[in-house]
């Protein structure tokens, strides 16, 4: 085997013959670690076996006795057991740390990998190790392995979505992700579900029944009439009109007679309608219409309830573009 000259990466701190000494006595260090971590792993196996029939049999409660006896760690012991099994002495490569070892030791082909390091390289590190398993690495680099590391970290919603308010707080942050016409669509659909859960809730509040309608000392004899009397009086109070339309602005009024107009025509038309002869291409401008409609509805809502009149780039699209389909 050709020895490859070691050449410190630090020049003014060690000379090559210096670093080079560091790292043969650290490799043997480590080699060193390496076969007591796989000796207590076969040291496991010697004491039960594994075999199917063990498994379920109290193994654990074996390797945790054994583990507090010795002074280890019983979850350590069981990865020091589960690598040595993986890893068959015949099969284990001297140089090649246990860690090594354990991060390729789910991979099928295993054996054949871990004697061909990464292109380029003469021994495996850890983090290739855990690249070429699809795991984590301990140290990403890559920018999937940075983003890869972060969903890890924000699996909970709470916690990714007070990490993105942070994130959007940059400009360029910011700037970055609304430039990207999907996530304008994301953001800007659950917009309109929050302004539609708002619009709901107000129309719940306005159509509640007041307490103060309801006479607290009518007697028992009533209480069975007034039962069955409380939805039809809950679907009167729904039907009075909710504004005064002797007093209410020419604005209001234009609006709610729009939106009458409207809902007047729908449920005029839609009994009638000839589905059947409608062509792809008709239902989809249908469609594309309705789509723009509910936008302008929301825009509106929005507006109402903010007060907020502005138009943002996305909602100008959305009510600007046609069925543009061949």
């Amino acid at each position: 085997m050709v020895r490859t000259k070691i050449i410190s990466p630090f020049p003014k701190q060690f000379s090559d013959r210096q670093w080079a000494r560091y790292v043969k006595q650290g490799r043997e260090l480590v080699e060193e670690e390496s076969s007591l971590q796989f000796r207590l792993g076969d040291l496991s196996l010697k004491m039960v076996e594994h075999s199917p029939r063990t498994v379920g049999r109290g193994v654990f409660l074996v390797l945790d006795r054994f583990a507090d006896t010795i002074g280890i760690n019983v979850h350590t012991l069981v990865r020091y057991r589960h690598v040595a099994h993986a890893w068959p002495p015949d099969k284990r490569v001297a140089g090649t740390s246990w860690s090594v070892h354990e991060a390729l030791a789910a991979l099928p082909d295993r054996f054949e990998v871990i004697l061909n390091p990464p292109e380029g390289k003469d021994r495996w590190t850890e983090d290739a190790a855990l690249s070429r398993a699809g795991r984590l690495p301990h140290r990403p680099l890559t920018k999937d392995e940075k983003l890869d590391r972060v969903r890890t970290l924000l699996r909970e919603d709470e916690s990714a979505s007070e990490a993105v308010e942070s994130l959007i707080q940059r400009p360029d942050v910011a700037h970055r992700v609304m430039s990207n016409p999907s996530n304008q669509r994301i953001l800007y659909r659950a917009h309109h579900e929050q302004r539609q859960e708002a619009a709901a809730a107000r129309f719940a509040a306005a159509h509640e029944p007041d307490p103060g309608d309801v006479e607290d000392d009518v007697g028992p004899d009533y209480e069975d009439d007034e039962a069955e009397a409380a939805p039809r009086e809950e679907q009167v109070r729904r039907r009075e009109p909710a504004v005064d339309y002797q007093r209410a602005s020419s604005e209001v009024l234009e609006l709610i007679g729009s939106g009458t107009t409207f809902l007047v025509d729908l449920q005029r038309m839609i009994p009638g309608l000839h589905v059947s002869e409608f062509t792809e291409r008709e239902v989809r401008a249908v469609l594309d219409n309705h789509r723009r409609i509910r936008a302008a509805l929301d825009w509106c809502d929005s507006a109402l309830s903010t007060g907020d009149k502005s138009m943002d780039d996305e909602l100008a699209r959305i009510l600007s573009e046609g069925d543009d389909e061949p």
